[in-house]
């Protein structure tokens, strides 16, 4: 563990506390290499030895991360010269920590753990929370360091302080679709020029097949917006919503926020609606899209 000194820059002095999981996979991994274990043998030594994966709480996110596991296993041979050379760049997250703190018109410093991890190889970085008042950043190292990636979830750090929003999996999916809309979009202004594509989608093709089929999927998800169940934020997030395609709530998210500043709203003022008015809001704006 290391504690990363605080960065004063654009006006704040942030402080982000550098927490390393390399060591701990890496323990699994050569155990787990060096028996040549199969795979039920692998799963215990990650239970014992590493325990941390991009998955929901409670026991149906510990099948997910044995599907996971299984499933990047070979994966982690190619990679793991990568994986061990690997050194964190905090300096990176600093600087696009600030400038997404002045876009967002947040005022107070950050305090964060951020934690770098070996996750199976789907670009999938989330923010948990860490301790008292504090919130975690975790951020996969296996594929490379994205600029887009950082600033995506760091987005959601700075949304947590500027919206008083709590940071925990279970949240309204109107919380959900106000969240990965502002962070998309957030993350094209940081790092601008690409195709649409580069900023929400995790496989391709999804962002043009959920444009396909645009309408059912916002009317699909209005019932649901103040829903708050860990089933139904599974559903929207990594389930299949109601139109068979996963995320639905992060296209919902995509589609809302940029119609938000296409009709002249800030990411200041996106940003500072609180939570209680989110509902009301977003069912709002989700009919109105539909019509």
């Amino acid at each position: 563990m290391q504690l990363d000194k605080a960065n004063k820059s654009g006006g704040h002095m942030n402080k982000i506390e550098i927490i390393n999981m390399i060591p701990k996979f890496l323990s699994f991994y050569n155990e787990a290499n060096k028996e040549s274990a199969g795979p039920d043998r692998r799963w215990e030594l990650w239970k014992e030895r590493y325990r941390f994966a991009a998955v929901p709480p409670g026991d149906e996110g510990m099948k997910t991360a044995r599907t996971l596991l299984d499933n990047a296993w070979n994966q982690y041979h190619e990679h793991i010269d990568w994986i061990k050379q690997w050194q964190p760049n905090s300096e990176k997250v600093h600087a696009i920590l600030s400038d997404i703190q002045v876009k967002l018109g947040c005022q107070e410093d950050i305090d964060i753990a951020l934690i770098y991890f070996v996750g199976a190889f789907d670009n999938n970085a989330f923010v948990a929370p860490y301790s008292q008042n504090r919130l975690a950043l975790c951020l996969p190292v296996e594929n490379g360091d994205s600029d887009i990636l950082i600033a995506h979830e760091l987005t959601h750090i700075v949304h947590a302080k500027t919206a008083q929003l709590s940071g925990t999996w279970e949240r309204t999916i109107a919380t959900v679709i106000i969240q990965e809309g502002l962070a998309a979009h957030m993350s094209k202004e940081i790092v601008p020029d690409q195709q649409d594509a580069a900023y929400i989608e995790y496989k391709a093709g999804w962002l043009q097949e959920c444009h396909a089929y645009r309408n059912q999927i916002i009317k699909g998800i209005i019932p649901f917006l103040q829903q708050s169940s860990s089933e139904v934020v599974t559903k929207f997030t990594i389930g299949k919503g109601t139109t068979n395609h996963e995320r639905e709530a992060y296209y919902v998210g995509w589609v809302l926020v940029q119609n938000l500043l296409a009709r002249g709203s800030t990411f200041k003022e996106i940003a500072h609606i609180q939570e209680q008015d989110l509902a009301q809001l977003v069912k709002e704006s989700l009919v109105a899209l539909c019509q």
